[in-house]
């Protein structure tokens, strides 16, 4: 029994110099085998100056920040420049019609608006819209006016429902500017901004 106890500080010492071996040269068997595995080449990533000769669509000005990005991202996956460029060139077509179509929306809009707006009135139309429009140039100014003209609100009918009951509390029989009358035919935008562009 006292065997086991005399080889006990023994083997403990042993174990403690072949920790301190491992530690120091590492493991044995994992260094040498890592060692006589071949080490993965790192390929230097492409530079996205590789496509300083592709250019940003004058119809995508604005986004430089998000094209280098992209360029980046093309380098990484190591893109061929002619790939990129038709890239860049489909992202340009697919803005362009997308400007087209939010273009083309809001004409349907301000087309549906002023119709409706036409409806309201029935054949009172052109001078109810000529009160309406004297009361926002009067109550509005033309801080009013371009803020109607940017958002297209001026040919909205509750816009034009709002300052026609204006230019009613102010007065049944006469205009709140004074000025003569509309053509029966204008929009309210028409009357407020001019023909249309």
């Amino acid at each position: 029994m006292s065997e086991p106890t005399q080889h006990a500080p023994q083997e403990a010492q042993t174990d403690l110099q072949i920790q301190a071996a491992e530690t120091a040269a590492g493991p044995s068997g994992v260094a040498n085998a890592a060692a006589d595995r071949p080490q993965p080449t790192r390929e230097k990533s492409l530079s996205s100056d590789v496509y300083a000769d592709i250019k940003l669509p004058q119809n995508l000005r604005g986004r430089e920040e998000t094209f280098a990005a992209f360029k980046q991202l093309a380098a990484e996956l190591k893109l061929p420049a002619e790939a990129v460029q038709k890239l860049v060139q489909w992202e340009a077509n697919a803005a362009e019609e997308g400007r087209k179509s939010r273009r083309d929306g809001r004409t349907q809009i301000l087309q549906r608006w002023t119709q409706q707006t036409r409806d309201m009135f029935g054949p009172a139309y052109g001078r109810e819209i000529t009160r309406a429009l004297d009361a926002a140039e009067r109550f509005g100014g033309p801080e009013l006016r371009a803020l109607l003209d940017a958002t297209g609100l001026g040919s909205h009918p509750a816009v034009v429902k709002t300052f026609h009951k204006i230019s009613q509390q102010i007065g049944e029989d006469e205009s709140v500017s004074g000025r003569g009358r509309a053509a029966a035919d204008k929009t309210f935008a028409e009357a407020l901004y001019g023909k249309a562009q």
